[in-house]
């Protein structure tokens, strides 16, 4: 396939360029249709506009040597006679990318055609390939392998970051007598800095040294293949000092070359970070909205998503750390803490700042009578065993970065990014409380975790003040997800347990009705309940004796209205007064607020605060029970008592409907004047009379039924207004 009409009949998207040129013909030539023969001229170049297609142009000879396996996986391969297979064709799309090795690096770049370029990624409008039948610089262009190009059965940006990763370290790879400690340096700073496995380093660098060593210079015995197990026992470690100091390669270069793979080499500050960005990153509404954001899920439902940062506070010694081992001994082994759910047992990394060494033995040994978790699922780090029973400060890189090794070697082992707990703050770090710039790098480092999916509760002790929140400057919640605190109370507490209070400070991800404080007790034997405060006992048996007072009154109320209805049908009652009278009904049967508060002996203004904030809830969850409906069920949400009201008004004006159009003593079939097979509306008239949604006729309906003790056999039927 080498002229203009082969590739159109191959449905490639082809436009003309000029004789012995890369330029394309016309303005504008990216808006113009491809694939057009009455495009071309005699001797004109054939451009491949890169529209469904990807090009990996390779422009550096040493990247052929990590790119045999790419060449097998569906890519059709071309280039000339003095550059052959410089371009690998895959089907599909992908951002462009140019890979250039860092200007320090010249003395060693400088003797290539193309310098300091190594690959390009180019795919999409805009970008073309001088495709074979071409001549370019009086060579042509050929096919040097063809075959109908595939998309890329992988992560191709990633694989290819990998391949010129290793071709920029094949490029500098140094002479006979410094490979060793160049390969065990790379192999330090993989590890370190960019925690890679074990096993993968071990084959990259044998794989970079097969590569880059001359046979004629390479040592008979020489095997690079253990520099990742070396680096993982604990050798003496190198890393920059040698490839700097030793090697005299550039330190900036050296960094640059890491940052192909994602591996930042040391901790830049805020503002070097800052300044590598020149642009800012915008995106219309659906184009974000098709982005690949993964949605967070609960680790722990109703409290706890990946990628999340929580803190629990409270005054010392008030049940913080007790609270916190009973939920991650749960989140480490699956289960139920209090009204909590774990689905999936994750690993839990505890570090403890503060307590006894052995205090942490005694207070989790009651959990793990029965059930301990997995191999590697509770792992602790505690002070006292550390050199000179010191944890290094986290508001520092070194301290951070300790750390993070110890959530990859989890992560490594088990499969699973770890919880990690902080227990507690302060005795972690001696940052500035009441400062905020001091408590910054501790964020930054904690909202820098949590994109690494990394899911953190942080112990902190609470401030001075009722209700204030984690102890000094305000900003630590800034970028947190949830904040608890928890107090001991003594009022209402079980002989022998200890019983806490829990309020939530805030609550991002999370419902109302998952966030309603609550207190609990622990047997200091494992064992955790919720258990009911005396004031929310009280106000349950308020809220039970007014839903049971309404609902009796809706029902008088329906039964003398009833009546009335067949005395306006009769002629004894007109019109004009019937609204009077049906007034008349409700307030003869209705008890006012002040007559409710005199039998339950307390005030009107308690009970009309317990009514607005708690009542509307309360009677969903008692029309719940009734008619065994819950919340967000298969019909919808769930049923309030305002449109059960509703509902028996739909019901009242259908029963007056069908009594005009088929009054007493005409003829008329049963099933042509209740279409349902009872005396209920139909589906269809209920399109036309309501604004319930259809899916939730079924529910309002069988809520109605049980809420006025009323059978609806059969509801609802077939027939001619449709079932629901």
């Amino acid at each position: 396939m080498i002229t203009p009409q082969e590739y159109i009949e191959n449905k490639y998207p082809i436009i003309p360029c000029y004789k012995n040129e890369r330029r394309p013909i016309g303005k504008e030539w990216e808006e113009k249709e491809t694939g057009k023969l009455e495009r071309f001229s005699p001797g004109d170049n054939i451009g491949l506009h890169l529209i469904n297609y990807i090009d990996l142009d390779i422009d550096n000879p040493v990247c052929h040597k990590f790119l045999k396996r790419i060449k097998t996986l569906g890519c059709a391969v071309y280039g000339r006679q003095s550059n052959p297979e410089s371009h690998l064709l895959f089907r599909g799309s992908a951002e462009y990318e140019k890979y250039c090795m860092h200007r320090s690096f010249e003395p060693w770049y400088k003797k290539y055609r193309k310098e300091k370029t190594i690959l390009e990624i180019r795919s999409g409008k805009g970008l073309q390939s001088i495709a074979p039948g071409s001549v370019i610089e009086d060579e042509e262009v050929r096919w040097d392998k063809y075959i109908e190009p595939k998309e890329y059965p992988g992560e191709l940006r990633k694989d290819i970051d990998l391949v010129v990763f290793a071709t920029m370290l094949s490029i500098i790879y140094p002479g006979k007598g410094e490979r060793d400690d160049f390969c065990y340096a790379i192999a330090c700073l993989l590890k370190k800095w960019g925690s890679w496995r074990e096993e993968l380093i071990n084959t990259f660098i044998e794989e970079l040294a097969e590569a880059s060593e001359p046979i004629e210079t390479r040592d008979k015995d020489d095997k690079r293949n253990n520099f990742g197990t070396r680096a993982y026992k604990g050798n003496t470690p190198k890393g920059l000092p040698t490839l700097i100091k030793q090697m005299n390669f550039p330190e900036d270069g050296i960094k640059d070359i890491f940052k192909v793979v994602g591996i930042t080499i040391g901790k830049e500050t805020e503002e070097q970070k800052e300044k590598k960005i020149t642009s800012l990153k915008m995106y219309d509404w659906n184009d974000y909205l098709h982005l690949d954001i993964k949605e967070p899920e609960f680790i722990v439902e109703r409290l706890f998503k990946t990628k999340s940062i929580n803190f629990i506070s409270g005054p010392k010694g008030n049940g913080k750390t007790e609270w916190t081992l009973g939920l991650t001994d749960t989140i480490s082994k699956g289960g139920n803490f209090l009204s909590y759910k774990v689905n999936e047992p994750c690993p839990v990394i505890y570090i403890d700042g503060e307590m006894d060494e052995y205090d942490l033995i005694d207070r989790r040994v009651p959990y793990t009578q029965n059930e301990g978790p997995k191999p590697n699922y509770f792992n602790i780090i505690h002070y006292a065993q550390q050199i000179d029973q010191t944890i290094p400060d986290i508001k520092f890189e070194h301290g951070q970065q300790l750390i993070e090794e110890k959530v990859m070697e989890v992560k490594q082992k088990t499969g699973k990014t770890p919880v990690l707990v902080l227990d507690n703050l302060r005795s972690l770090s001696n940052y500035k409380e009441n400062d905020s710039d001091d408590w910054r790098p501790i964020g930054v480092w904690l909202k820098n975790l949590r994109a690494l999916d990394v899911v953190m509760i942080v112990i902190d002790h609470h401030g001075k003040a009722e209700g204030s929140g984690p102890r000094g400057s305000s900003s630590k919640t800034d970028w947190a997800n949830v904040s608890i605190f928890i107090k001991s109370i003594d009022k209402g507490r079980t002989k022998g347990k200890m019983r806490m209070e829990i309020k939530f400070d805030k609550a991002r991800g999370l419902r109302p009705d998952e966030t309603q404080e609550y207190e609990c007790e622990y047997d200091y034997n494992g064992k955790w309940e919720i258990s009911q405060t005396q004031s929310a006992q009280g106000e349950e048996t308020i809220l039970k004796q007014v839903y049971d007072w309404r609902r009796e009154e809706f029902n008088k109320c329906r039964e003398d209205e009833k009546k009335l209805d067949k005395d306006l049908e009769k002629g004894k009652v007109d019109k004009k007064n019937y609204n009077k009278l049906r007034r008349a009904i409700h307030k003869e049967h209705s008890l006012t607020q002040q007559e409710m508060a005199d039998r339950l002996s307390i005030s009107v203004g308690k009970l009309n605060g317990i009514i607005n904030s708690s009542y509307d809830n309360y009677s969903v969850k008692r029309n719940n029970e009734i008619y065994e409906e819950r919340k967000k069920s298969a019909y919808g949400d769930a049923i309030n008592e305002e449109e059960i009201h509703k509902f028996q008004e739909l019901v009242d004006k259908w029963s007056k409907e069908r009594e005009l159009k088929y009054p007493k003593g005409s003829k008329y079939k049963y099933q042509d004047k209740f279409p349902n097979g009872n005396k209920l509306p139909t589906e269809m008239w209920l399109r036309d009379n309501c604004e319930f949604a259809p899916i939730r006729y079924k529910a309002i309906a069988e809520a109605w039924s049980d809420y006025v003790n009323q059978d609806t056999p059969g509801y609802p039927g077939g027939g001619p207004g449709g079932s629901f």
